[in-house]
């Protein structure tokens, strides 16, 4: 797949229908049992950065709650508020998530798992309906460093070079597994 037929939106495949072959796996969700985290400060207040974080096997970035998301990219709920997930967070989630992605009834979930190593990602910690969340995207194909470790990012079609999901650090569960599909 060349960079042209890869469209980088800034809108969210859950709410505008990306392709794909399968529907979001759920999973039974509890309410946080512990208080979200500070927010990541910054002495200015201003143009706060995503952190970098790193462990076995990922390379991500975790957006500060107080990132801003113009309301017009539709990313999430009106009603959500945010939350910065910790690095203890992240590294629960990515222990988690080659277990999930076997159990997995999604056709393409073993083709992502082979390659999942080299997925870089996303995490943002949502609160929907009073229940703490990090939604996660994953990045394998044609996408700089300038995009995904800036700005939050959907990237529409694609095919196992994107996917996405969320995982419940409460319930220490994953929920609405996406993988794009083909133009």
């Amino acid at each position: 797949m060349n960079a042209r037929t890869v469209l980088i939106a800034t809108f969210s495949c859950a709410l505008v229908g990306c392709k794909s072959t399968t529907r979001p796996q759920a999973s039974q969700d509890q309410p946080p049992q512990t208080p979200a985290t500070a927010p990541i400060q910054n002495p200015t207040g201003s143009n706060l950065q995503p952190k970098l974080v790193s462990g076995a096997g990922f390379q991500g970035v975790i957006f500060p709650a107080d990132t801003k998301t113009p309301p017009e990219l539709r990313l999430y709920p009106p009603s959500a508020t945010f939350w910065t997930p910790t690095e203890t967070d992240i590294a629960v989630a990515e222990h988690a998530l080659p277990t999930f992605l076997k159990q997995s009834r999604n056709p393409h979930a073993k083709e992502v798992l082979r390659q999942l190593d080299s997925y870089k990602r996303q995490y943002r910690g949502v609160v929907l309906r009073g229940r703490k969340q990090i939604f996660i995207r994953f990045f394998l194909c044609e996408i700089s460093e300038d995009t995904w470790m800036k700005k939050e990012t959907v990237v529409m079609d694609g095919g196992s070079c994107f996917f996405s999901l969320r995982f419940s650090p409460a319930a220490k569960a994953f929920s609405d597994l996406w993988i794009n599909g083909e133009a």
